[in-house]
């Protein structure tokens, strides 16, 4: 029986991701036992921090490389989002298996339709994207809240909130229903680059390797990487103001890309399609940059 132990942070969804990933492995490799690790990142002990200038770079997963580096733990778990696009020396993304939807939700607490938010309704969400996609979209009040989200959807009542945003993924994930929702329309509130795809990480050259990889979901890959390209060539952070999102057509990827000025006041957005995910990542970020830089 081979034996492994991996890393991952301790919140709900953490585990819950984590724990769907091993059942994939041992499906995989029946003979296979898995330990869970958890570690406490950055992110799990500066609970009242709001993202801003001060996060650090890899605030959700540099305690769990570190962990992975020191042959602690043999592979480790991620919401792929949360990786810094500037790869670890050392270690790799061994798989990314199939990705969950990936659009955000708008949690209220009463019954509301989208085009009736206004100036009025109180919004809570941390994420510097998500806010100025509402305020383009209606006058809403934002409130920077964090917490997992389980915590979040209780705010709606502990803060006196109209509404949450979250990742449709992690409510998925965790069999969540709030009796109240709107799922976001995509085309208008792009999500976050690689939004509801996990990363299953490993050192380089591990013997770990081939045996995450059963788990690969090639289209997955395809589309997280063209997403995670067009945000590392926009010199852009996990928490500034940029969603995209690639979708396979045929062996053709489609990215959209949304960037905001840095007071998310004004907007660019775009299409590029090609084969190569890094390739049109690349191109799209490079016109969306220039664009943002002409006023006209």
């Amino acid at each position: 029986m081979t034996s492994l132990r991996v890393g991952t942070r301790g919140s709900e969804l953490a585990l819950c991701q984590t724990r769907w990933v091993c059942d994939l492995l041992r499906t995989a490799h029946p003979s296979l036992s898995i330990e869970e690790v958890i570690i406490k990142t950055h992110g799990d002990v500066a609970k009242e921090q709001l993202f801003g200038p001060d996060w650090p770079v890899g605030g959700f997963v540099g305690a769990i490389e570190q962990a992975l580096l020191q042959d602690r733990i043999a592979f480790a778990v991620h919401s792929y989002k949360d990786l810094q696009t500037t790869v670890t020396p050392g270690l790799i993304v061994a798989a990314v298996p199939a990705r969950e939807v990936v659009h955000d939700v708008l949690v209220t607490r009463k019954p509301v339709e989208l085009r009736e938010l206004s100036r009025r309704f109180r919004v809570g969400t941390s994420s510097p994207r998500r806010a100025a996609q509402l305020r383009r979209f209606a006058d809403v009040e934002i409130v920077p809240i964090r917490g997992n989200v389980p915590t979040r959807i209780d705010k709606l009542q502990s803060e006196g909130l109209d509404g949450v945003v979250l990742a449709a993924a992690g409510l998925k994930r965790l069999n969540l229903h709030p009796p109240h929702r709107i799922d976001l329309p995509t085309d208008r509130f792009v999500p976050a680059p690689a939004q509801g795809a996990l990363a299953i990480q490993a050192r380089v050259n591990d013997a770990v390797i081939p045996l995450i990889a059963e788990i690969e979901h090639g289209p997955s890959r395809a589309s997280t990487e063209a997403e995670r390209a067009f945000l590392h060539a926009s010199g852009a952070g996990c928490h500034t103001p940029i969603g995209a999102l690639a979708v396979l057509e045929g062996r053709q990827i489609s990215l959209h890309g949304q960037f905001f000025s840095d007071d998310g006041r004004r907007v660019v957005e775009g299409r590029e399609v090609g084969d190569d995910p890094q390739s049109i990542g690349r191109r799209l970020a490079d016109r969306l940059i220039r664009d943002l830089g002409d006023p006209s």
